[in-house]
Order: C-alpha cells, then sequence, then structure tokens
C-alpha cells in the first residue's frame, strides 16, 4: 500500500487556486500555467519564483473563494468553486532558456493550448513572457487580436541594450510582428512612457479608458488582457522588478477588468513581474492572488451571462 494512503485523513491537502476543483470529466473552464522566466528581466530578476508565490497565496487555507467585494459585484455570490472548473497545468521549463530559446518552448506551448476550448491564465515571469504567449495563441487559434495592457511602462522600445527580447521591447514585438495592431491596443496607464510612445499607442484619445476598452470589444474576436502588478501603486504592489511612483488602487485595477470582461470576449490573460525576492512581508502576492480571484471571476461571470 502506497505510504500516502496509509496516511489518508492526515496530509495536508494539495495546494489548489481558491478551492476550485478540477472538470470530473472533460476540459477545464479555465487552464493556469506558470511561465516562471525572467532573464529578459533588465532590472531586478526574481520574477522566476512568482508562479510559486501566487500558488501558495491562493491556496484555499489562505483565502476563501468567494469574489472580491469590489465595485458593483455583490457579494453573496456564490464561491468561484461552484461556479467554474480549473487546471493547473504546472510550469513550462523554460527558467534558465535563453530568450531566443524560451520564446520558441512558450510559442510552442501556448499554440498547442489554444486548440482546447479552456480559458487560460498564465502566471509570470517577466513582462516579456506575453510576446510568445500571444504569438503561440494566435498561432494555435488564428482570429482577430485585441490587447488590454495593464503596466506602468510601454514596452515599446526596439531594442533593450542590444537585445530585440526584453521585458522592455514586449509591445514591440507584438506590434512589428502582427499580433495584434496599434488600433487594437488599449494601454494604462502606462504613466513612466515617454511622450513619443504614449502617442504611438494613445494617440490623440481623451475617452475614458473604460470606453477605450469597450469599444475594442467590439472591433476584435478575442481579447487578451496582461496585468503587470507595477500598474499598480507601489504600497499596494512593492514586490516588482522595476516599481514606479504613483500608480492604481485595487479598487481601480478591478474596475479595468471588469470593463474588459463585460466585453464577454476575454479568452486569455497573464499576470506578471511579481518579485517575491524584493517584499519580505508577502503583501504583492496578495495582491496577485487577488488580481488572479478578478479574473477567475470574470470568466465564471461571463458564462453566466
Amino acid at each position: 500500500m502506497p505510504l500516502r494512503n496509509e496516511l489518508n485523513g492526515y496530509l495536508r491537502l494539495p495546494r489548489t487556486f481558491f478551492g476550485i476543483p478540477p472538470p470530473t470529466k472533460g476540459e477545464p473552464d479555465v487552464g493556469i500555467v506558470g511561465v516562471p522566466y525572467d532573464l529578459a528581466s533588465s532590472y531586478m530578476p526574481g520574477n522566476r519564483f512568482g508562479p510559486d508565490a501566487i500558488r501558495q497565496a491562493t491556496d484555499s487555507e489562505r483565502s476563501h473563494s468567494y469574489p472580491l467585494s469590489i465595485g458593483d459585484r455583490a457579494s453573496s455570490r456564490k464561491p468561484l468553486s461552484k461556479l467554474i472548473t480549473l487546471e493547473d497545468v504546472g510550469d513550462l521549463e523554460v527558467v534558465l532558456r535563453m530568450p531566443d530559446a524560451a520564446a520558441i518552448d512558450i510559442s510552442e506551448a501556448c499554440a498547442k493550448l489554444a486548440t482546447r476550448p479552456s480559458s487560460l491564465v498564465f502566471l509570470g515571469g517577466d513582462h516579456f513572457i506575453t510576446y510568445p504567449i500571444m504569438k503561440g495563441l494566435k498561432r494555435g487559434m488564428p482570429s482577430k487580436y485585441g490587447l488590454v495592457y495593464l503596466d506602468a511602462h510601454a514596452d515599446l522600445y526596439s531594442d533593450m541594450g542590444g537585445y530585440q527580447l526584453s521585458h522592455a521591447t514586449t509591445m514591440r514585438r507584438i506590434i512589428d510582428n502582427g499580433i495584434a495592431k496599434t488600433s487594437d491596443i488599449v494601454a494604462y496607464d502606462i504613466r513612466s512612457a515617454v511622450p513619443e510612445q504614449r502617442e504611438e499607442l494613445n494617440g490623440n484619445s481623451e475617452s475614458p479608458i473604460t470606453t477605450r476598452i469597450s469599444e475594442l470589444g467590439q472591433r476584435v474576436d478575442i481579447l487578451y488582457v496582461s496585468v503587470d502588478l507595477d500598474v499598480l501603486a507601489p504600497q499596494v504592489a512593492p514586490g516588482v522588478s522595476h516599481p514606479e511612483s504613483g500608480g492604481l488602487s485595487m479598487q481601480e485595477l478591478v474596475k479595468l477588468l471588469q470593463a474588459a470582461f463585460s466585453t464577454g470576449k476575454v479568452r486569455y490573460a497573464d499576470i506578471v513581474e511579481l518579485n517575491p525576492l524584493v517584499d519580505s512581508t508577502g503583501i504583492t502576492a496578495i495582491a496577485a492572488r487577488d488580481v488572479l480571484k478578478e479574473l477567475l471571476a470574470g470568466f465564471a461571470l461571463s458564462q453566466e451571462i
């Protein structure tokens, strides 16, 4: 008899995202994939430990599965564990790959996953990973993609220190490779972007950001939502690899995510730039936990509509 069976009832339960169960048959509603990569970071390494930190923060022993009571959502709604099924797919083996090789591996994996019906959330990792993820998804599921890019930075540089693959070049690679048109990208709050980058992404638009997200949803077939945790104010999320003064509150970020899901077009999302090495308090992992919960709530409530 296996030793585990001998101690049945004495052992702690396996880690799960908010206690959300896997499907009893067929495909999960949502799959979660870790992409523990930080060799494309230009500042502080440590993002490779992000997926594990988020898993620990979302463990069912530490957080219930009811949606956040932020915004217009009623706090009495059913728990996510009763609304959706979820599979933790695991982490891609990319930790020590050079960026060119990592990009190929990430893209190939995502192309395979895109052929399945499940929605997907990717846990980074630095923001470089969004480029190969979207490249692979579009190859596996050809369609017109829109991108909601929530970040303190525009990531529009052609290269960083001579390297074309960097967390500072992600948006440039997405646009130049035709993954999403500039007109099909909503970037916010990009508070550290230089003027020409801000103008390239936002033009002269003075529309409220939620209106721009809603209009984007009408133009595209699939929305990808990318959340760089440095879009949050440093007092909310200090454990990021490239912090900037200013930033959003969690309430403001949740409002943007709800606007994205209200389009009915969100199929994929990521959470990036969590760096547990620079946050001994663990508060940034808690912020990431709540962002993930909001993403999962968005997928769950989309199914109810």
